[in-house]
C-alpha cells in the first residue's frame, strides 16, 4: 500500500468546538460539515462535533444530508442552498433536515411534501450568491406560513467578513436587522436567525444571534490571512495532518533538470528524494514555486513541478527511504499550516482542505 494518508485529529475539532461555542455565548454553534467536512470525513467529524456539543448541522446538498441520516446522525441538519423542487420529497423523508428556501417554487413544493415541517428563508443582503432579494423577504415568509410550513429560521450570509476593516459587512446586518423588523411588525419572530460564519464570529458580535455557523474554524484554519492570529489567540488547533514517506533516493548533476519541462536544474550535484503523492491527490500542480515539505524536521523545498502521483524535493545525503514526509502539519519544532500553502499558491484556506483528493486514506 501507499504509505500516504492524512491523519485527522478529532480530539483537535471537538476542541475546536467547544471554543467556537464559548465565543457564540448564548447563540447555539451550527457545525458546518459540507463537501466531507471540508474532505476531513462528513461522517467521523459530524459525530465529534455532535460529541462536543454541536446541537445543529449544516450541508450543502440533500445527498449530504442523506448521507449523515444514513450513519446515524439524528441532529437538525441544515441544507444551506434550497433544493430543487423535485429533491424537497427526498428532503421530507429523511426526516428533520431542513431546507433552505428563498422561492415560491421552492416554497410550494416542500409544502406539499411536507406540511407542518420547518424551514429557513435565506435572504440575500450583499452576496448576490442566492436568497431571496429584501424587498421580497417578507411576501416569502407569508407564502411558506400560509402554506402550512414553521418559518424556524431567518439567516443571511456574509461576503466580506474575513477582512475586518471593510464596513461591507455593516452594510449587510444593517439590511438584515431591516428585514427583521418589516417580519416583527407583521407578528413574524422566527425561532433562529443567523448571520455569522467562523469569520463573523470572530469578527462582529453584532452578529452573533440566536445560532452561529461556524465551518473553516472547527478544522482550526483561519478563514483569511488577515485572522490567522486571532484563530491562534483563540487556541483553534488544526485537524489534518497529510504525510507520506521518501520511496526513492537519488543524485543529479549539475545542469540536470527536473521532472516535466525540466523547468528546475540543478547548480550543483544535488541528492533528491521523490515522494508518492501528486496533483491527483489535491496537491497543485505549481507548489513546486516556493513550495516545501517537511523531512526529518527540516524544510525540503519541492524541485520541478508536481507530477500527477509524485513530488520530488532536495534532501540531504541523510535522507533515506522510508523517511516521512510532512506536506500538511508538524514535524519536530516545524510546521506547514494551510494558511502558508495557501499563500504560496495565491489561494485560500478552503481551497487548500477541500483539494484533498479521496485516494488519499483519511485516518482517525
Amino acid at each position: 500500500m501507499r504509505p500516504t494518508w492524512c491523519d485527522i485529529d478529532l480530539d483537535a475539532i471537538r476542541h475546536n468546538v467547544g471554543v467556537l461555542g464559548a465565543l457564540a455565548g448564548e447563540a447555539a454553534l451550527c457545525a458546518v460539515v459540507k463537501a466531507d467536512a471540508y474532505r476531513h470525513g462528513a461522517v467521523p467529524v459530524a459525530r465529534a462535533v455532535v460529541e462536543a456539543g454541536a446541537p445543529w448541522l449544516a450541508v450543502a446538498l440533500v445527498e449530504e444530508a442523506a448521507e449523515l441520516r444514513a450513519a446515524g446522525l439524528d441532529v437538525p441538519i441544515l441544507v444551506l442552498s434550497e433544493p430543487s423542487p423535485g429533491d424537497m420529497a427526498e428532503v421530507a423523508e429523511l426526516g428533520g433536515v431542513r431546507p433552505t428556501v428563498y422561492s415560491e417554487a421552492g416554497i410550494d413544493a416542500f409544502a406539499g411534501a411536507a406540511p407542518g415541517s420547518p424551514v429557513h428563508l435565506k435572504v440575500d443582503t450583499g452576496m448576490h450568491r442566492v436568497g431571496a432579494a429584501p424587498v421580497d423577504a417578507a411576501d416569502l415568509a407569508r407564502r411558506a406560513l400560509g402554506a402550512g410550513l414553521v418559518l424556524e429560521g431567518v439567516f443571511t450570509h456574509f461576503a466580506v467578513a474575513d477582512a475586518p476593516a471593510d464596513p461591507f459587512t455593516g452594510v449587510q446586518v444593517g439590511r438584515f436587522d431591516t428585514v427583521l423588523a418589516e417580519l416583527a411588525e407583521l407578528g413574524i419572530h422566527p425561532e433562529l436567525v443567523h448571520l455569522a460564519n467562523t469569520a463573523g464570529l470572530i469578527t462582529s458580535p453584532e452578529a452573533r444571534r440566536s445560532l452561529v455557523r461556524a465551518g473553516i474554524g472547527i478544522y482550526g484554519v483561519a478563514p483569511s490571512p488577515g485572522l490567522a492570529s486571532a484563530c491562534a489567540d483563540l487556541g483553534l488547533r488544526p485537524a489534518a495532518r497529510l504525510r507520506s514517506e521518501v520511496r526513492h533516493v537519488h543524485v543529479v548533476e549539475v545542469g540536470e533538470g527536473v521532472s516535466y519541462g525540466r523547468r528546475w536544474r540543478a547548480g550543483e550535484p544535488t541528492h533528491l528524494a521523490t515522494v508518492p503523492i501528486g496533483y491527483a491527490d489535491g496537491i497543485n500542480r505549481a507548489w513546486w514555486e516556493g513550495g516545501s515539505v517537511l523531512v526529518g524536521g527540516r524544510r525540503r523545498p519541492i524541485r520541478g513541478v508536481v507530477t500527477m502521483d509524485q513530488l520530488v524535493v532536495e534532501v540531504d545525503d541523510d535522507v533515506m527511504v522510508g523517511d516521512e514526509v510532512v506536506l500538511l502539519g508538524g514535524q519536530g519544532d516545524e510546521s506547514i499550516s494551510a494558511e502558508e500553502v495557501a499563500a504560496s499558491l495565491g489561494t485560500i484556506t478552503y481551497e487548500v482542505l477541500v483539494s484533498l483528493g479521496a485516494r488519499v486514506p483519511r485516518r482517525y
